[in-house]
């Protein structure tokens, strides 16, 4: 009898298992528009300049504007998680999305850029904190690093579309017609999580403690303000949201704005070249983030292999800030290292969600989302500021100078490493301890 028990386990765990990879390939779908939202205006910076002649302040903000939109509306759809779950809302927000991408392209002014960027931040910002609440649920919590990689990987496509794919047809025909196509995606993607998304497994084993979220429907609004107000009272939760708040921004701000701008004006290459080497980075990135969940689990850190990571792009940033104009075979190699180091992110998201429990995943995931997508309307922002004080044309006609550069990329070293002294207060936590440990 005990061994059909464990045979049953093991079979349930086995179908579960099956189904979270079904899961994660739906999901990853949309959320592979949701990274080239984010990364695409890096390659297309000089062609929207030029059309719409955007300052580099202003292009700052019409990029970051995507990201505030997006951190905005994480609190509410985070509740909304807790409430009716994934399935429900995601697609539902999803439709702005493909408005937004549609407008974008159609847009012949400033203002229905910057529409069209709102209404995508605020229609994929479900994407990725579904994907983690799914897997708060689903998988054993030994293994959230594990799946978020991959998750991160799949996303990854999207940064990758954003460089070389997006270069060829912005060169070839135009920009336009990348965003018409990412709203045909976006729409078949909706449709696929509506048909293939649960927000429970069938069976739930009992380490997901999805007995105790069984009666979040019932919790009115005041319960729901106050289950997030008892995350927000976690001491050790704010330091990590601050290195959240700084270490992704860094890494979006290089592969999404700045890098391609870059190696145009510093190295002379064209929009194609630039793009192939922001293709690298992405790539480094997608492989790193399949990796280091096992090595998290392996390890059996977190903390020291998120500052390890973070540390090295500090570094690498630097160097960039202070050798003038290094030789190109240098930057390409800081830039991949830039990409790989990135993927540390994951980490810190494991290492918050090992803070709060089952039923208030969804609001404890979604004040993780404010901080990595908030962040870069700041970091984005500030850099545009810091580019336009070198140059005062609008962005298309002005060929930057490398200090130009080397004042951004030193403003974003000294950024993520001063965060690392705030992450370095938090006590570390342990993979095979899982969740809800405080």
């Amino acid at each position: 009898m005990k061994s059909d028990n464990n045979q049953d386990s093991r079979n349930s765990s086995s179908s579960i298992r099956r189904r979270l990879f079904l899961i994660v390939g739906v999901v990853g779908l949309v959320y592979v528009m949701s990274q080239f939202f984010r990364t695409a205006n890096g390659v297309i910076a000089k062609d929207l300049s030029f059309d719409f002649s955007l300052t580099p302040e202003g292009l700052g903000i019409l990029t970051g504007v995507f990201f505030l939109s997006f951190a905005i509306v994480q609190i509410p759809v985070g509740m909304l998680f807790d409430r009716f779950g994934v399935r429900v809302i995601m697609p539902i927000f999803l439709l702005l999305a493909i408005a937004g991408s549609i407008i974008f392209g159609i847009s012949n002014s400033v203002t229905e850029l910057l529409i069209g960027r709102i209404m995508m931040g605020c229609g994929v910002a479900p994407v990725l904190m579904g994907a983690l609440f799914i897997f708060g649920r689903w998988a054993d919590p030994s293994e959230f690093s594990t799946w978020m990689g991959r998750m991160v990987a799949i996303g990854s496509v999207g940064a990758l579309l954003s460089a070389t794919p997006l270069a060829w047809v912005a060169q070839d025909y135009s920009w336009r017609f990348a965003f018409y196509g990412a709203a045909v995606v976006t729409a078949i993607g909706a449709g696929l999580i509506w048909m293939v998304v649960r927000n429970d497994p069938p069976n739930p084993v009992k380490k997901l403690e999805n007995t105790d979220s069984v009666n979040k429907k019932n919790e009115n609004l005041r319960q729901s303000i106050y289950g997030l107000g008892s995350i927000l009272v976690n001491r050790k939760l704010w330091p990590i949201l601050a290195m959240a708040f700084v270490s992704y921004p860094v890494t979006i701000t290089i592969l999404g704005l700045w890098g391609a701008p870059w190696l145009v004006d510093v190295y002379g290459l064209d929009k194609v070249a630039a793009g192939n080497i922001m293709l690298w980075m992405a790539i480094a990135l997608m492989f790193a983030s399949i990796a280091l969940g096992p090595i998290e689990k392996k390890l059996n850190m977190r903390k020291w292999l998120a500052i390890s990571c973070s540390m090295t792009i500090g570094i690498s940033l630097l160097i960039l800030a202070i050798w003038p104009k290094a030789p190109i075979t240098i930057a390409i190699i800081l830039v991949i290292i830039i990409g790989l180091a990135s993927s540390h992110n994951i980490v810190l998201a494991s290492h918050g969600r090992s803070l709060f429990p089952s039923n208030l995943a969804g609001r404890g995931m979604s004040l993780f989302a404010i901080a990595f997508m908030g962040g870069p309307f700041i970091m984005q922002s500030l850099t545009g500021l810091i580019v336009g004080s070198f140059k005062s044309d609008t962005f298309a006609t002005a060929d930057l100078n490398v200090d130009a550069y080397r004042a951004v990329f030193g403003f974003l070293a000294g950024a993520i490493l001063i965060a690392n002294l705030f992450y370095l207060r938090v006590p570390d936590s342990r993979p095979s301890h899982g969740f809800e440990q405080s």
